[in-house]
C-alpha cells in the first residue's frame, strides 16, 4: 500500500499543500481510492480546519494517539508537532523542539482516579475557559477530560457535560469532531497493518535513535503485528489472542460477522452500550447488519459487502445504526476479513459530529437564503488573498456586471475596476484596517455597466475572526446609496433656498408693514389691512413648504386669493389662461398683487355691484425677443358709477412701484367707464419656474 502512487495528481497536490507532504495514511488503496478521499475530507473538516489553536490540536493529537495502539498514528503527529510538515496548512504556529515536545510521551497516561481528579479541577474552574498553554496544569486537565472522551469509558457522560460547560458548546462541538477524527486515523490505521512510517519520521529516527525509544515504536510495532492465523476448519472465530485484543479496545465499537450469513456473532462492550443491546441478544444470533440497518442504507451497506467480497475490506462508510429501542445512531464503519469467514468491523459513534455538520449546514443555508432574498450585496473574502469566498446575487444590479466577471482570476483587481479611480484607494485602505481587526465603512462611486449610470456605494466591512481571535475572512454589506447621496444634496440645497426665502420673507413682511402703516387712517385699518396681506404672504408659504421645489401654478394661486376675499367662479368671475408655473419669489410678489387687486374690488370696484363682473386672463408674450407672462385684470359693471382714480394707498404702491422693482414687471392701470383695468407684464425669464 505504501508504494501506491496516486492517479490523481490535483487530490496529491492539495495534501502537500495543506501538509507539506504525502503521509502513507491518505495514499488510497488500489481497490477503494474514494475511502482514502473521504478520510481526508473528514480530516480537513475536523482538524485541519477546525478553529481550534493549533499548537492545541496538535499537541492534542500526539497525547491521544498513545492511548491507540497505532505507531504510525503516534509517529506521524508527533513529527508534525515538531516541524516534519504542516497540518494547519500554513504554518500557523512555530513547530516545537524536540526537547520541549518529549515530555508529551512520558506524561502518565489517564487512569480514572487521575481522569476523575482532573474532571473534579475543570467542574470548578469558571466558564467560559481560555485554552491553556502548553504545559500547563490547565492543558493536563483539559487533555485528561478529552481522554475520558475520546476512549468512551465510564466517565465519558461527565467529561462531556463539563467539557461543552466550560468550553460553551461552539468549541465543545469543534473538540468532538476532533476527537472524531483521531479515532478514525487510528482505525484506519489499525485495519491497514502494512502501513509504514512515513520516510521523514524514518529518517528522523535514524539520527536521533533517542527519539525512537520515547516512542515506543517497536513495541507498538509489535503489538500490532500480534495476529495469529485463524482457526478451525470453517474459520468460524478468530484466535483468543486476537479476539481478546479486539474485544478489549473500549474506545470504540468491535463487531464480528459471520459475513457469508451477515449475523452479528460477538461484539464489545462499546459496542452494546452504544445501541443498548446485550450480549444475550447477540447471542441468539438474531441480529443481522440488515435487522441492525434502516431500510433506507441496506442499498448502501449491500455495496459494501460487495467490495468486501471483492477486496478482502469495506469501508470507512457512514451510515445510520438501529439501537434497540428504536431510536437511530450515525456511525462510521470499517472493517476487513480475517481469512475465516469472519468479518471485523470497527464503529464509530459519529453522533456529535453529524450533528456540527447539519448545523453548519442549516446555518450556511440561513445565510445563503438571507444573501439571495437581500438587496444589498453581501459578501465574504478570504483575509489573506481577499479572494472573494460568498459574493451574493444584488451583486448583478447594483454593479451590473455578471458574478462570473469578478470571480475570475484576481478577484479584488476586477472588482476594482469597477470603481472610479480616485477612490479605489480609499477602499483598500479600508480593507487593510479590517485586516488588522476593526470594522469600517467607505463610500465610492461606480459607473453601472448595463445602463451607464454613476452610482454611490458603501460598504460596511468587518473582521471574521477565529477562536484565537485572528482574522481569518472579511465581511461586508455593500448598499446603493445614490438616493441617500442624492437626497443630502438636495437637503443642502433645501437648507440654502429656506435661509434665502426668510430673509426675503421678513424682508417683505418688514415692507408690508411699513407702507400699510403709510396709507391708514387708524389703527383698526391698520390691522385690518395688515391681516389680509398677511394671510395672503401665508397662502403662498404654505405652498413652499408643502413642495419647495415644485413651483406654483397660477390659476391655483389666483383663484385663492380670489376664494380668500369670498368671491365665487363663474358668477363673478372669470379665469383663463395656459398651465404656467412660477417660482416663489415670484408667487409671493403676485399673490400679494392679486390680494390687492381683489380687496380693491370688495371695498370699491366691480364685487361691490350685483351685475359686477371681473374677467382674469394670462398669456405668453413671445412677440419679441424678450418673452413676458402677461395678465389682465379686467372689471365690468360699474358704468354711470363714479369712479375715484386719485386714491393711492398700498395697493397702489404694489403695483406701481414693488412689482417693477421686486421682478422688473411693467404695469398699466387705468380706470376705464365699466371698471379697472390692469395689465401687468412680467419677464419669464426671471419668473418661470425651471
Amino acid at each position: 500500500m505504501v508504494e501506491q502512487r496516486m492517479v490523481d495528481g490535483s487530490f496529491e497536490q492539495e495534501i502537500v499543500q495543506r501538509l507539506g507532504l504525502v503521509p502513507n495514511l491518505f495514499r488510497p488503496a488500489p481497490p477503494a481510492p474514494d475511502s482514502t478521499r473521504q478520510l481526508w475530507q473528514f480530516a480537513k473538516s475536523a482538524y485541519l480546519d477546525a478553529p481550534l489553536p493549533d499548537l492545541f490540536k496538535a499537541r492534542l493529537a500526539v497525547h491521544l494517539s498513545r492511548l491507540g495502539r497505532s505507531p504510525y498514528c503516534l509517529a506521524r503527529h508527533f513529527g508534525f508537532l515538531i516541524g516534519q510538515g504542516h497540518p494547519e496548512g500554513a504554518h500557523a504556529y512555530d513547530p516545537e523542539a524536540i526537547a520541549r515536545a518529549r515530555p508529551l510521551l512520558t506524561r502518565p497516561l489517564a487512569d480514572p482516579v487521575r481522569i476523575g481528579a482532573s474532571l473534579d479541577r475543570l467542574e470548578a474552574s469558571p466558564a467560559p475557559l481560555d485554552i491553556p498553554a502548553p504545559d500547563s496544569n490547565g492543558e493536563a486537565d483539559l487533555f485528561d477530560a478529552a481522554a475520558a472522551l475520546f476512549m468512551q469509558g465510564d466517565a465519558a457522560d461527565r467529561a462531556r457535560c463539563i467539557l461543552r460547560r466550560v468550553l460553551g458548546s461552539d468549541r465543545f462541538e469543534l473538540l468532538a469532531a476532533l476527537l472524531t477524527y483521531l479515532r478514525m486515523a487510528q482505525f484506519w490505521a489499525d485495519m491497514h497493518p502494512d502501513l509504514r512510517i512515513d520516510p521523514d519520521i524514518q529518517a528522523l529516527l535514524q539520527a536521533a535513535p533517542e527519539l525512537a525509544e520515547s516512542l515506543r515504536l517497536e513495541e507498538l510495532a509489535a503489538a500490532a503485528d500480534s495476529r495469529p492465523a485463524a482457526s478451525g476448519p470453517n474459520g468460524s472465530h478468530a484466535s483468543d489472542h486476537r479476539l481478546q485484543r479486539l474485544l478489549e479496545i473500549d474506545s470504540v465499537g468491535v463487531l464480528f460477522f459471520d459475513h457469508a450469513e451477515g449475523t452479528l456473532i460477538d461484539a464489545n462492550d462499546a459496542f452494546l452500550d452504544m445501541t443498548g443491546y446485550s450480549r444475550q441478544d447477540v447471542a441468539s444470533r438474531q441480529l443481522t447488519w440488515q435487522v441492525l440497518t434502516p431500510p433506507e442504507w441496506i442499498e448502501r451497506s449491500a455495496a459494501q459487502v460487495e467490495l468486501l467480497r471483492q477486496t478482502g475490506r469495506i469501508g470507512p462508510y457512514e451510515k445510520e445504526y438501529f439501537r434497540k429501542n428504536g431510536e437511530r445512531s450515525w456511525m462510521m464503519f470499517a472493517g476487513r476479513d480475517l481469512g475465516d469467514g469472519t468479518l471485523v468491523e470497527l464503529a464509530m459513534n459519529i453522533d456529535d459530529r453529524k450533528r456540527t455538520e447539519a448545523a453548519l449546514r442549516d446555518s450556511e443555508a440561513r445565510f445563503r437564503q438571507f444573501g439571495e432574498a437581500s438587496s444589498d450585496v453581501v459578501w465574504i473574502r478570504n483575509a489573506d488573498s481577499l479572494q472573494w469566498e460568498y459574493l451574493s446575487p444584488a451583486f448583478e444590479a447594483i454593479y451590473g456586471v455578471p458574478r462570473d466577471a469578478v470571480l475570475q482570476g484576481d478577484h479584488l483587481t476586477s472588482w476594482l475596476d469597477l470603481m472610479q479611480q480616485d477612490d479605489r484607494p480609499r477602499v483598500m485602505e479600508g480593507l487593510e484596517r479590517v485586516r488588522q481587526g476593526e470594522r469600517d465603512s467607505v463610500d465610492f462611486r461606480v459607473i453601472r455597466r448595463t445602463d451607464g449610470a454613476a452610482r454611490w456605494l458603501r460598504i460596511r466591512s468587518f473582521p471574521m475572526v477565529d477562536h484565537a481571535g485572528r482574522v481569518q475572512r472579511i465581511g461586508g454589506i455593500t448598499q446603493d446609496i445614490t438616493a441617500l447621496v442624492s437626497a443630502a444634496e438636495d437637503e443642502k440645497l433645501l437648507r440654502a433656498e429656506l435661509q434665502h426665502r426668510v430673509r426675503n420673507l421678513l424682508a417683505v413682511i418688514r415692507s408690508i408693514i411699513r407702507r400699510t402703516g403709510d396709507s391708514s387712517d387708524n389703527v383698526e385699518d391698520f390691522a385690518s389691512h395688515l391681516e389680509g396681506r398677511i394671510a395672503a404672504l401665508s397662502r403662498v408659504q404654505t405652498v413652499v413648504t408643502r413642495d419647495p421645489l415644485a413651483g406654483f401654478d397660477l390659476a391655483e394661486l389666483i383663484a385663492d386669493e380670489l376664494r380668500a376675499g369670498a368671491a365665487r367662479e363663474d358668477r363673478q368671475i372669470s379665469l383663463s389662461g395656459p398651465p404656467v408655473r412660477i417660482n416663489a419669489k415670484a408667487a409671493e410678489s403676485i399673490g400679494l398683487a392679486i390680494h390687492e387687486l381683489a380687496t380693491n374690488a370688495l371695498k370699491y370696484g366691480a364685487l361691490t355691484v350685483p351685475r359686477g363682473f371681473i374677467r382674469i386672463e394670462w398669456r405668453l408674450d413671445e412677440s419679441d425677443a424678450d418673452h413676458w407672462v402677461v395678465i389682465t385684470w379686467k372689471e365690468t359693471g360699474l358704468s354711470g358709477r363714479p369712479l375715484d382714480s386719485s386714491r393711492s394707498g398700498f395697493g397702489t404702491i404694489l403695483l406701481e412701484q414693488m412689482l417693477p422693482y421686486d421682478l422688473g414687471a411693467h404695469v398699466d392701470r387705468r380706470f376705464e367707464p365699466n371698471g379697472l383695468r390692469c395689465e401687468i407684464r412680467l419677464p419669464a425669464a426671471d419668473i418661470l419656474k425651471r
